[in-house]
Order: structure tokens, then C-alpha cells, then sequence
């Protein structure tokens, strides 16, 4: 008896359950956590920019650069979040709808990895330009070795299409 007493309070609490077909509710659902994500990824973003600013008035340039990394993703979190209407599946779901969805969800994930490859290639840029101001041999090499990496991640994307 007292657990449902326990469990009548708890209801009473508790709102309402939201009322309406699945594909709705998965629409607001996404509509919801893309909202706040997309909002996190700001204020992610707003972080990166207050380390910035700090390092360099630090002149710290591992800090920096840390800080632009921070800054970049929370604004790759807000951008990504904010394209989720990709993933609206239709309500009556043929061959040609799916294909279509999948297509766009290649197209998605190729744009994104170009951007991650040229990113990479960016910040390879940027350490190879503060070890060519410090004359530091091994950093030269770690920058080159990460302008590779961003080349190939964005050489990649642009055949997604071949792999899938």
C-alpha cells in the first residue's frame, strides 16, 4: 500500500506524457536535443574564445592552440547539431525516400570530413609556422605529419562514394 502511495505522489510530479504519432514525437525529440546541443556547442565555443584570450595575454602557445581546438569544435558541435534535419525520416518510407535519405546522410558525413581534413591541415599550418619561429626540428616534422593527415582525411572524403 505505501509503495503506491509513493508511486501516486511520484505521478503527480511527473508531467504529462507528450501525445501524438511516433514520428512526432521523434521530431520533437530531435527538435528538442538539437536545440540544447546546438546551445552547449556555443557555449563550448565561448570557452575556447575566453582561453584565447587569456593565452595570449600569456603568450603560452601550446595554450593557444588549445584554445583555437576548443573553440573549433564547440562551433563543429553547433553547425553539426544544427543540420539535423537530414535525419527526418518520412512518414511513408519507400525505396527511393531511403535512398534518397542515405544520400543525404553520405552527403552530410563527406561535408563534415572535409572540414575535419581541413581543419587538420590549418592547425598543421599553424604549428608549422610557431616551430619555424622557435627552429625546432621535431615539431617541424609533427606539423608536416599532421598537414598529411588533414591532406588525406580530406582527399578521403571526396570519394566517399567508392567505399559506400
Amino acid at each position: 500500500m505505501y509503495l503506491f502511495q509513493q508511486l501516486a505522489v511520484l505521478l503527480d510530479i511527473l508531467p504529462t506524457p507528450p501525445a501524438g504519432t511516433p514520428n512526432q514525437l521523434a521530431a520533437d525529440g530531435i527538435s528538442f536535443f538539437a536545440l540544447w546541443i546546438s546551445r552547449i556547442g556555443g557555449l563550448v565555443a565561448f570557452v575556447g574564445a575566453i582561453k584565447l584570450a587569456l593565452s595570449i595575454k600569456d603568450d603560452n602557445a601550446k595554450e593557444q592552440l588549445l584554445a583555437v581546438l576548443v573553440m573549433v569544435s564547440g562551433f563543429m558541435i553547433k553547425e553539426a547539431v544544427y543540420d539535423m534535419n537530414i535525419f527526418r525520416i518520412p512518414a511513408t518510407y519507400s525505396e527511393a525516400a531511403a535512398d534518397a535519405e542515405f544520400q543525404a546522410i553520405l552527403r552530410f558525413i563527406g561535408k563534415w570530413t572535409r572540414r575535419v581534413g581541413a581543419f587538420g591541415m590549418l592547425m598543421g599550418a599553424v604549428m608549422l609556422g610557431f616551430s619555424l619561429k622557435r627552429r625546432d626540428a621535431g615539431q617541424k616534422v609533427i606539423a608536416l605529419r599532421t598537414i598529411s593527415a588533414g591532406g588525406i582525411v580530406a582527399a578521403v572524403s571526396s570519394i566517399l562514394h567508392t567505399f559506400v
